[in-house]
Protein backbone atom coordinates (compact mmCIF):
# COMPACT_ATOMS: atom_id res chain seq x y z
CA UNK A 1 0.00 0.00 0.00
CA UNK A 2 2.79 1.97 1.22
CA UNK A 3 4.29 1.93 -2.25
CA UNK A 4 1.24 2.51 -4.26
CA UNK A 5 0.84 5.98 -2.42
CA UNK A 6 4.42 6.72 -2.96
CA UNK A 7 4.57 6.26 -7.08
CA UNK A 8 0.49 7.93 -6.63
CA UNK A 9 2.55 11.30 -4.77
CA UNK A 10 5.44 10.58 -7.13
CA UNK A 11 3.67 10.74 -10.35
CA UNK A 12 1.67 14.45 -8.86
CA UNK A 13 4.40 15.97 -8.35
CA UNK A 14 6.02 15.23 -11.78
CA UNK A 15 2.89 16.36 -12.99
CA UNK A 16 3.09 19.79 -11.34
CA UNK A 17 7.06 20.25 -12.44
CA UNK A 18 5.96 19.89 -16.18
CA UNK A 19 3.30 22.47 -15.57
CA UNK A 20 6.20 24.43 -13.70
CA UNK A 21 4.18 24.82 -10.46
CA UNK A 22 5.09 24.78 -6.80
CA UNK A 23 5.17 21.30 -4.84
CA UNK A 24 1.23 21.01 -3.65
CA UNK A 25 0.11 20.99 -0.45
CA UNK A 26 0.58 17.12 -0.21
CA UNK A 27 4.37 17.08 -0.05
CA UNK A 28 5.29 20.56 1.86
CA UNK A 29 6.30 18.44 4.70
CA UNK A 30 9.31 18.79 2.76
CA UNK A 31 11.15 21.00 2.44
CA UNK A 32 10.82 23.06 5.52
CA UNK A 33 14.02 25.40 5.49
CA UNK A 34 16.84 25.87 2.56
CA UNK A 35 18.54 23.13 1.06
CA UNK A 36 22.33 22.72 1.15
CA UNK A 37 23.85 20.70 -2.32
CA UNK A 38 27.28 19.73 -1.52
CA UNK A 39 29.47 19.34 -4.65
CA UNK A 40 32.92 18.12 -4.45
CA UNK A 41 34.49 20.24 -7.09
CA UNK A 42 35.12 23.98 -7.81
CA UNK A 43 32.48 26.03 -9.01
CA UNK A 44 31.99 26.47 -13.18
CA UNK A 45 33.13 22.65 -13.66
CA UNK A 46 30.82 20.15 -15.27
CA UNK A 47 29.61 18.97 -11.81
CA UNK A 48 28.95 21.87 -10.49
CA UNK A 49 27.18 23.52 -13.79
CA UNK A 50 24.89 20.41 -13.92
CA UNK A 51 24.36 20.55 -10.03
CA UNK A 52 23.20 24.41 -10.30
CA UNK A 53 20.69 23.71 -13.20
CA UNK A 54 19.20 21.07 -11.22
CA UNK A 55 18.52 23.13 -8.26
CA UNK A 56 17.53 25.98 -10.27
CA UNK A 57 14.28 23.48 -10.23
CA UNK A 58 14.30 22.73 -6.73
CA UNK A 59 13.80 25.47 -5.53
CA UNK A 60 10.68 26.91 -7.75
CA UNK A 61 9.18 23.17 -7.14
CA UNK A 62 10.37 23.25 -3.13
CA UNK A 63 9.75 26.94 -2.66
CA UNK A 64 12.66 27.09 -0.57
CA UNK A 65 16.14 28.06 -1.88
CA UNK A 66 18.73 25.88 -2.95
CA UNK A 67 22.19 26.66 -2.12
CA UNK A 68 25.11 24.78 -3.83
CA UNK A 69 28.14 24.66 -1.87
CA UNK A 70 31.24 23.86 -3.50
CA UNK A 71 33.90 21.75 -1.37
CA UNK A 72 36.60 20.94 -3.52
CA UNK A 73 39.32 18.23 -1.83
CA UNK A 74 39.96 14.79 -1.15
CA UNK A 75 38.46 13.42 -4.29
CA UNK A 76 35.64 14.85 -3.31
CA UNK A 77 35.08 13.54 0.12
CA UNK A 78 35.37 16.94 1.71
CA UNK A 79 31.42 17.51 0.42
CA UNK A 80 30.66 13.97 1.25
CA UNK A 81 31.81 14.55 4.84
CA UNK A 82 30.03 17.46 5.60
CA UNK A 83 26.91 15.94 4.57
CA UNK A 84 27.59 12.84 6.82
CA UNK A 85 27.80 15.40 9.68
CA UNK A 86 24.32 16.83 8.92
CA UNK A 87 21.37 16.45 10.75
CA UNK A 88 19.38 13.13 8.65
CA UNK A 89 16.17 15.58 7.99
CA UNK A 90 17.09 15.63 3.74
CA UNK A 91 18.11 19.24 3.55
CA UNK A 92 21.99 18.58 3.23
CA UNK A 93 22.27 16.16 0.02
CA UNK A 94 25.30 15.69 -1.52
CA UNK A 95 25.87 15.84 -5.40
CA UNK A 96 28.40 12.77 -5.35
CA UNK A 97 30.10 11.02 -8.39
CA UNK A 98 30.17 7.31 -9.52
CA UNK A 99 33.83 7.55 -8.32
CA UNK A 100 33.06 8.43 -4.86
CA UNK A 101 29.66 6.21 -4.41
CA UNK A 102 31.23 3.31 -6.17
CA UNK A 103 34.42 2.92 -7.06
CA UNK A 104 36.97 4.57 -4.12
CA UNK A 105 36.30 2.18 -1.61
CA UNK A 106 38.18 -0.85 -4.22
CA UNK A 107 40.89 1.82 -4.41
CA UNK A 108 42.01 3.34 -1.08
CA UNK A 109 42.96 2.05 2.06
CA UNK A 110 41.72 5.20 4.15
CA UNK A 111 38.50 7.31 2.85
CA UNK A 112 36.90 10.13 5.67
CA UNK A 113 33.59 8.10 5.05
CA UNK A 114 32.38 4.50 3.93
CA UNK A 115 30.03 5.72 0.76
CA UNK A 116 27.92 2.53 1.82
CA UNK A 117 27.75 2.50 5.48
CA UNK A 118 27.46 6.56 6.09
CA UNK A 119 24.83 7.40 3.24
CA UNK A 120 21.20 6.87 2.07
CA UNK A 121 20.75 7.05 -1.94
CA UNK A 122 18.21 8.84 -3.39
CA UNK A 123 17.91 8.88 -6.64
CA UNK A 124 20.88 8.96 -10.26
CA UNK A 125 20.53 12.56 -11.65
CA UNK A 126 22.45 12.10 -14.57
CA UNK A 127 24.59 10.23 -17.02
CA UNK A 128 27.51 11.19 -18.69
CA UNK A 129 28.53 9.13 -22.20
CA UNK A 130 31.89 8.66 -22.63
CA UNK A 131 33.78 8.16 -26.37
CA UNK A 132 36.54 7.09 -27.62
CA UNK A 133 37.59 9.54 -30.01
CA UNK A 134 41.44 9.75 -32.21
CA UNK A 135 43.38 11.83 -33.68
CA UNK A 136 42.51 12.10 -37.46
CA UNK A 137 45.52 11.25 -38.76
CA UNK A 138 45.70 7.85 -37.19
CA UNK A 139 44.58 5.37 -40.19
CA UNK A 140 41.67 3.85 -38.00
CA UNK A 141 37.37 4.72 -38.24
CA UNK A 142 36.36 1.74 -35.45
CA UNK A 143 37.11 0.33 -32.71
CA UNK A 144 38.03 -3.00 -34.60
CA UNK A 145 40.73 -1.24 -36.63
CA UNK A 146 41.91 0.26 -33.57
CA UNK A 147 42.70 -2.89 -31.51
CA UNK A 148 43.87 -4.12 -34.86
CA UNK A 149 46.51 -1.33 -35.06
CA UNK A 150 47.19 -1.11 -31.01
CA UNK A 151 47.64 -5.43 -31.87
CA UNK A 152 50.70 -4.63 -34.48
CA UNK A 153 52.16 -2.08 -32.41
CA UNK A 154 52.12 -3.48 -28.98
CA UNK A 155 52.76 -0.94 -26.25
CA UNK A 156 53.03 1.57 -29.01
CA UNK A 157 49.93 3.96 -29.46
CA UNK A 158 49.21 6.50 -26.81
CA UNK A 159 45.96 6.74 -24.99
CA UNK A 160 45.20 9.78 -22.02
CA UNK A 161 44.33 8.02 -19.07
CA UNK A 162 42.25 10.85 -17.11
CA UNK A 163 42.21 11.23 -13.06
CA UNK A 164 43.83 7.44 -12.11
CA UNK A 165 41.22 5.63 -11.21
CA UNK A 166 38.26 7.22 -12.09
CA UNK A 167 35.68 5.87 -14.44
CA UNK A 168 37.49 7.23 -17.98
CA UNK A 169 40.64 5.71 -16.91
CA UNK A 170 39.04 2.05 -16.15
CA UNK A 171 36.89 2.36 -19.49
CA UNK A 172 40.48 2.29 -21.39
CA UNK A 173 41.72 -0.86 -19.14
CA UNK A 174 37.93 -2.45 -19.82
CA UNK A 175 38.57 -1.59 -23.91
CA UNK A 176 42.18 -2.91 -23.60
CA UNK A 177 41.21 -6.30 -21.67
CA UNK A 178 38.37 -6.63 -23.92
CA UNK A 179 40.32 -6.43 -27.24
CA UNK A 180 43.42 -7.96 -25.14
CA UNK A 181 45.30 -5.35 -26.30
CA UNK A 182 48.47 -3.32 -24.84
CA UNK A 183 48.37 0.49 -25.05
CA UNK A 184 50.48 3.29 -23.04
CA UNK A 185 48.65 4.73 -21.05
CA UNK A 186 49.44 8.80 -20.71
CA UNK A 187 48.54 9.83 -17.29
CA UNK A 188 46.15 13.40 -17.24
CA UNK A 189 44.77 15.00 -14.32
CA UNK A 190 42.42 16.77 -16.30
CA UNK A 191 40.14 16.51 -19.61
CA UNK A 192 41.26 19.61 -20.75
CA UNK A 193 44.88 18.81 -21.07
CA UNK A 194 44.08 15.74 -22.92
CA UNK A 195 42.11 16.98 -25.38
CA UNK A 196 44.94 19.82 -26.20
CA UNK A 197 47.66 16.55 -26.81
CA UNK A 198 44.91 14.69 -28.77
CA UNK A 199 44.55 17.62 -31.13
CA UNK A 200 48.21 18.38 -31.37
CA UNK A 201 49.02 14.45 -32.46
CA UNK A 202 50.98 14.53 -29.29
CA UNK A 203 49.27 10.91 -28.29
CA UNK A 204 46.75 9.21 -30.60
CA UNK A 205 43.67 8.15 -28.45
CA UNK A 206 41.75 8.83 -25.73
CA UNK A 207 38.47 8.51 -23.93
CA UNK A 208 36.33 11.33 -22.54
CA UNK A 209 33.35 12.41 -21.29
CA UNK A 210 30.94 13.57 -24.32
CA UNK A 211 31.03 17.13 -23.58
CA UNK A 212 34.46 17.78 -23.28
CA UNK A 213 35.37 16.68 -26.80
CA UNK A 214 31.63 17.10 -29.11
CA UNK A 215 32.71 20.55 -29.91
CA UNK A 216 36.15 18.96 -31.66
CA UNK A 217 34.44 16.52 -34.14
CA UNK A 218 32.29 18.69 -36.88
CA UNK A 219 35.56 20.29 -37.65
CA UNK A 220 37.60 16.94 -37.45
CA UNK A 221 39.85 17.69 -34.94
CA UNK A 222 38.68 14.69 -33.48
CA UNK A 223 37.46 11.31 -35.05
CA UNK A 224 35.13 9.33 -32.65
CA UNK A 225 34.97 5.46 -33.40
CA UNK A 226 32.49 4.63 -30.35
CA UNK A 227 30.51 5.92 -27.23
CA UNK A 228 30.46 3.88 -24.33
CA UNK A 229 26.81 3.98 -23.18
CA UNK A 230 23.69 1.20 -23.88
CA UNK A 231 22.53 3.37 -26.55
CA UNK A 232 23.56 5.73 -28.83
CA UNK A 233 23.76 9.20 -27.31
CA UNK A 234 21.71 12.29 -28.36
CA UNK A 235 24.18 14.72 -29.15
CA UNK A 236 25.97 12.29 -31.66
CA UNK A 237 23.30 9.95 -33.17
CA UNK A 238 25.83 9.05 -36.15
CA UNK A 239 28.66 7.51 -33.56
CA UNK A 240 28.09 3.71 -32.71
CA UNK A 241 27.73 2.34 -29.51
CA UNK A 242 30.68 0.27 -28.14
CA UNK A 243 28.31 -3.22 -28.29
CA UNK A 244 27.56 -1.85 -32.55
CA UNK A 245 31.32 -1.98 -32.65
CA UNK A 246 32.08 -4.97 -31.43
CA UNK A 247 32.78 -4.64 -27.62
CA UNK A 248 29.60 -5.37 -25.45
CA UNK A 249 31.79 -5.22 -22.08
CA UNK A 250 32.97 -1.56 -22.50
CA UNK A 251 30.60 -0.02 -20.61
CA UNK A 252 31.84 2.87 -18.77
CA UNK A 253 29.41 6.28 -18.57
CA UNK A 254 30.22 8.13 -15.86
CA UNK A 255 27.44 8.92 -13.31
CA UNK A 256 26.49 11.34 -11.09
CA UNK A 257 23.76 10.97 -7.90
CA UNK A 258 22.01 12.47 -4.17
CA UNK A 259 23.27 11.23 -1.33
CA UNK A 260 22.38 11.90 2.31
CA UNK A 261 22.96 10.61 5.71
CA UNK A 262 22.55 7.38 6.38
CA UNK A 263 20.11 7.57 9.20
CA UNK A 264 17.58 9.61 7.16
CA UNK A 265 14.03 8.32 8.18
CA UNK A 266 12.88 5.92 4.83
CA UNK A 267 9.56 8.56 4.69
CA UNK A 268 11.76 11.53 4.58
CA UNK A 269 14.22 9.97 2.13
CA UNK A 270 10.67 8.63 -0.09
CA UNK A 271 10.09 12.47 -0.31
CA UNK A 272 13.69 13.60 -1.00
CA UNK A 273 13.82 11.26 -3.82
CA UNK A 274 10.50 12.61 -4.89
CA UNK A 275 11.25 16.41 -5.37
CA UNK A 276 14.70 15.39 -6.92
CA UNK A 277 12.57 13.20 -9.88
CA UNK A 278 10.45 15.69 -10.15
CA UNK A 279 12.85 18.65 -10.79
CA UNK A 280 15.69 16.12 -12.97
CA UNK A 281 12.60 15.47 -14.84
CA UNK A 282 10.65 18.56 -15.42
CA UNK A 283 10.94 19.42 -19.24
CA UNK A 284 13.47 22.52 -19.00
CA UNK A 285 16.01 20.54 -16.75
CA UNK A 286 15.61 17.69 -19.26
CA UNK A 287 16.13 20.02 -21.92
CA UNK A 288 19.08 22.00 -20.08
CA UNK A 289 20.63 18.69 -19.20
CA UNK A 290 20.85 17.23 -22.65
CA UNK A 291 22.17 20.64 -23.76
CA UNK A 292 25.25 20.04 -21.55
CA UNK A 293 25.82 16.09 -23.16
CA UNK A 294 24.79 14.23 -20.08
CA UNK A 295 21.38 12.43 -20.14
CA UNK A 296 18.91 13.19 -17.36
CA UNK A 297 17.66 10.03 -15.36
CA UNK A 298 15.64 10.65 -11.97
CA UNK A 299 14.82 7.32 -10.65
CA UNK A 300 13.60 5.45 -7.78
CA UNK A 301 15.27 4.40 -4.78
CA UNK A 302 15.33 1.03 -5.30
CA UNK A 303 17.04 1.41 -8.80
CA UNK A 304 19.76 3.51 -7.67
CA UNK A 305 21.03 1.26 -5.07
CA UNK A 306 20.88 -1.89 -7.54
CA UNK A 307 22.67 0.23 -9.86
CA UNK A 308 24.95 1.20 -7.53
CA UNK A 309 25.93 -2.50 -6.46
CA UNK A 310 25.93 -3.57 -9.67
CA UNK A 311 28.89 -0.88 -10.73
CA UNK A 312 30.70 -1.42 -7.20
CA UNK A 313 30.95 -4.97 -8.10
CA UNK A 314 32.02 -4.23 -11.46
CA UNK A 315 34.69 -2.00 -10.90
CA UNK A 316 35.40 -3.69 -7.62
CA UNK A 317 35.94 -6.38 -9.80
CA UNK A 318 38.49 -4.53 -12.69
CA UNK A 319 40.38 -2.90 -9.98
CA UNK A 320 41.66 -6.38 -8.54
CA UNK A 321 42.36 -7.82 -11.99
CA UNK A 322 44.65 -4.96 -13.08
CA UNK A 323 45.99 -4.82 -9.45
CA UNK A 324 45.43 -1.43 -8.80
CA UNK A 325 45.63 0.41 -5.51
CA UNK A 326 46.21 4.51 -5.00
CA UNK A 327 47.08 6.31 -1.70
Amino acid sequence: MRNGVARAVAMVLTAWAMQGGPIPALAQTYPTKPIRVTVGFTAGGPADTMARVVAKKLTELGGQNVLVDNRAGANSFLAGEQVVKSPPDGHTCWFAGASALSVARHLYGKLLLDPERDLALVTQVVSVPQIFVVHPSLPVRSMRELAQLAAKRPGQLNISVISLGGLVHLGVELFKISADVKMNNVQYKGGGPAVIDLIGGHIEAGLFDVPAVIGHLPSGKLRALAVTSGERVKQVPDVPTTAEAGYPNVRSDSWYGIAVPAATPPDMLRRVNQLWVAAIRAPETSDALYALGVVPVGNSIEDFNAFRAAEAKKWGDLIRKINLKLE
